[in-house]
């Protein structure tokens, strides 16, 4: 998800829900939308690539709005007034005023989750055949910085896991390098058992958490 917003100090982005990441493009200048004199800072929501939706909220002194529909919009008029009920812009009109912008405004991060076969280091049949769509989505950034993070289920000790997951983030990226990447813009670190993608109780072997994230950004 993504919002495209026209940016005054006074006017703060709030608290948001409903969403892992939130990727704000910042339009230096007013935007001018046709007919509307005023006002003019807008803040617009856009969906994910895969089409899913999160939500913002957009509060000052004098009241709150928030918008979780892709293309809703909500207008501010200044930090004394309230910001104005949501309404939604056609994708033609989100062209029309902000098609050069999304084009050319940076790509939200990526991220690509690796699986392991248990107590080891080595990927599963299914993880290994990821690769080749990792190394597409690195061509998409021109810049790219990468971060691979390692995790345990909560089988083993707490140091085994430590030391397992760290093992597992360099097997990973040693198979990248290995495979033809050339970047170094690479970060490597590893959170053992602390950061289960499925919680669960001590000593409950989960194969979501035997993972790598690799994430591109």
């Amino acid at each position: 998800m993504s919002a495209l917003y026209s940016e005054k100090p006074s006017i703060s982005l709030g608290r948001s829900s409903g969403f892992r990441a939130l990727r704000v493009i910042g339009l230096l200048t007013m935007l001018g939308l046709g007919a509307c004199a005023a006002p003019k800072n807008v803040f617009v929501l856009l969906p994910d690539k895969d089409g899913t939706t999160g939500a913002i909220e957009i509060r000052n002194s004098a009241g709150t709005q928030k918008i979780s529909k892709p293309n809703q919009a909500i207008r501010v008029a200044d930090k004394e007034t309230k910001p104005q009920a949501p309404t939604t812009f056609s994708d033609t009109e989100i062209e029309k005023e902000w098609g050069e912008v999304l084009r050319v405004s940076p790509l939200a991060p990526k991220t690509f989750l690796l699986y392991f076969r248990t107590g080891t280091d080595r990927l599963t049949a299914e993880s290994e055949a990821q690769f080749p769509e990792i190394f597409a989505e690195i061509k998409n950034f021109p810049a790219a910085e990468l971060s691979v993070v390692g995790h345990t289920d909560r089988t083993g000790s707490a140091a085994s896991n430590a030391r397992l997951s760290l093992k597992r983030a360099k097997a990973t990226l040693r198979r990248l390098t290995e495979a033809g990447l050339r970047h170094k813009r690479v970060e490597v670190d590893s959170h053992g058992e602390i950061n289960p993608l499925i919680p669960t109780a001590d000593g409950v072997a989960e194969p979501r958490n035997r993972r790598v994230e690799v994430t591109i950004r």
